[in-house]
């Protein structure tokens, strides 16, 4: 009779773990999803374009310094179908990748490294609407802002 109690023993003590796993998998599945949704991972906009734009007429040109880590595009305003150029003075060569979300057909993005070592990011503007612009490069979180596309009443 000894020997029955301690293999129920086992038993209730291998069901135990194998809930407490899959309570532990509930878990991390619930904090992934919750995560994409906080980070618009959900998102389901039109995708930018990227577009060789090393060409084109630059229509205006912002100087951003990115040793602050924060990108600041407070009052900047953009107008349609306008390709704005960001420098990122300072970046001295770190990697940055800049996605756009919120973007409309007609939006293109172009990113290069000038001789200096800055990031320089060209895009052509949608013909309305506002683009959410972040660095996905991890610690890069305050490299991020929004553009609003002036449209005329």
């Amino acid at each position: 009779m000894t020997m029955s109690v301690a293999t129920n023993l086992q038993q209730h003590s291998r069901r135990a773990l194998g809930n407490r796993r899959r309570l532990a998998l509930g878990f991390m599945l619930a904090g992934a999803v919750a995560w994409a949704f906080a980070w618009g991972a959900h998102e389901h906009s039109a995708p930018v374009t990227s577009a060789d734009l090393s060409n084109a007429t630059v229509d205006q040109r912002y100087v951003i310094d990115a040793s602050t880590g924060v990108l600041d595009l407070a009052g900047i305003a953009v107008a349609p179908g306008a390709v704005v150029e960001f420098v990122l003075a300072g970046s001295a060569g770190a990697p940055h990748s800049f996605v756009l979300s919120g973007a409309a057909p007609g939006s293109e993005m172009d990113q290069t490294v000038n001789a200096a070592g800055d990031t320089v990011i060209r895009l052509r503007v949608p013909p309305e609407g506002s683009l959410g612009f972040t660095c996905v490069i991890p610690g890069h979180e305050g490299l991020h802002g929004a553009l609003v596309v002036e449209t005329e009443p």
